[in-house]
């Protein structure tokens, strides 16, 4: 029976292989609104497999498929953008909108310190001269006076924030104004659509803005990325690392997210030999002028 447990275990495995299965693997954006999905639906591109796509620094597998999943961008139905357009600037094309202003309560202004008052110097008893040290009627020393408080600046109480909420009655209607917000969002799919099919690269991350380049700097990037993700052990060293490799204008939270994923060199490398043994043969087979 166990046997036969492990061969039925190999045979899934060695399927999902063969299909390309990639593994489950959620983005850190915040999902769309759930009415953005409702009333906006989606719209899929068409499957290709140039370029290199990178999401909180995990290397994204070809083929790649890039739609308008609402008011956001998913590619292989991973999200790899926040909104777009904000839902609510398509509520407010609606007739009959709702607008509800609240504050939400302000955080209390922090206590005012109490005042430092600095201690009066005691009066020196020793005489200050001669005269006064032999005289029998010394002259009366003047009264010190006590130094001012130092007050600190009273901390001003911080503004309550408003929320404006955006309501709409019934269903959402379409009309010239969302569908003109819904080409927006559609432009953004197509160019990241079309900078892919080129041979460009992306890394989308939540925590840092969106780093692309055309075919050109992928080439650059992707020639010296491996490598370093192969030999760095610490963030530190993959960072270095990259400064030296010229790659310069990754954010630090990029290169953290991709040595937190650094093992994924052994996919990168994989494909770059088979891009680079593609590109010989194509030479080779190209008929001569």
């Amino acid at each position: 029976m166990k046997t036969r447990l492990i061969a039925t275990l190999a045979v899934v495995l060695a399927a999902a292989c063969v299909s390309g299965a990639a593994p489950a693997f959620k983005s850190s954006f915040a999902a769309p609104p759930a009415d953005a999905v409702k009333y906006l639906k989606a719209t899929v591109g068409k499957q290709f497999s140039a370029g290199y796509v990178f999401v909180d620094g995990k290397y994204v597998k070809p083929p790649y498929k890039v739609e308008r999943y609402g008011n956001v961008i998913r590619i292989n139905g991973i999200q790899v953008t926040d909104q777009v357009v904000a839902w609510d600037e398509f509520v407010k094309t609606q007739s009959g909108v709702t607008i509800t202003k609240t504050e939400a309560p302000a955080a209390p202004a922090a206590p005012e310190p109490e005042p430092e008052v600095e201690e009066e110097e005691e009066d020196d008893d020793e005489p200050s001269s001669l005269d006064d040290l032999f005289d029998d009627d010394p002259a009366p020393k003047k009264a010190k006076k006590p130094k001012k408080a130092k007050r600190k600046a009273t901390p001003r109480p911080r503004k309550p924030a408003t929320l404006v909420t955006y309501t709409m009655e019934g269903d959402f209607e379409p009309n010239d104004k969302s569908k003109a917000l819904v080409e927006k969002i559609n432009a953004v799919r197509t160019s990241i659509d079309s900078q892919l099919r080129s041979g460009g690269y992306f890394c989308f991350g939540s925590r840092y803005a969106t780093v692309s380049g055309n075919a050109s700097t992928a080439k650059l990037v992707l020639g010296k990325l491996p490598d370093v993700m192969k030999k760095s052990t610490t963030k530190e060293a993959f960072a270095s690392s990259m400064r030296q490799a010229g790659l310069t204008f990754f954010p630090l939270s990029l290169n953290d997210d991709l040595f937190r994923n650094r093992f994924d060199y052994l996919q990168l490398a994989e494909r770059m030999n088979s891009e680079k043994e593609q590109s010989k043969w194509n030479h080779m087979l190209r008929p001569s002028l």
